[in-house]
C-alpha cells in the first residue's frame, strides 16, 4: 500500500503511515483497524503507541574511542618491530 510522509515542522521528526491508514475526519479507518496489531485497541492507545518513540541503544563512544585506540597502538607497535626486523638482517 501507498505511504504517506507527515514532517514535523517543530522537531524535523518524519513518521511514515499508510495511505486509507485514516478517513476524513483523522480517525483509523475500519478496515486499517481490521487488518493491522491495532485490532481490538482503543484509539487513544494506539495514538500513544504510535507517539512513542524508541531510544537507540546508549553507546559508550569514550570506549569505543580506547577500543580503537588501542587497536591502533598494537598496529603501530606490529609495524615498529617488523622495521626494526628488517634493519637488524
Amino acid at each position: 500500500m501507498a505511504k504517506i510522509y507527515e514532517r514535523n515542522p517543530d522537531t524535523d521528526e518524519v513518521r511514515e503511515r499508510e495511505f486509507g491508514m485514516y478517513d476524513e475526519n483523522g480517525m483509523f479507518t475500519s478496515a486499517y483497524m481490521k487488518k493491522n496489531e491495532y485490532s481490538g485497541m482503543k484509539e487513544k492507545d494506539i495514538i500513544a503507541k504510535e507517539m512513542t518513540h524508541e531510544e537507540p541503544p546508549y553507546r559508550n563512544y569514550a570506549r569505543e574511542a580506547i577500543e580503537i585506540l588501542n587497536r591502533m597502538e598494537r598496529k603501530i607497535d606490529a609495524l615498529l618491530e617488523q622495521k626494526e626486523r628488517k634493519e637488524n638482517e
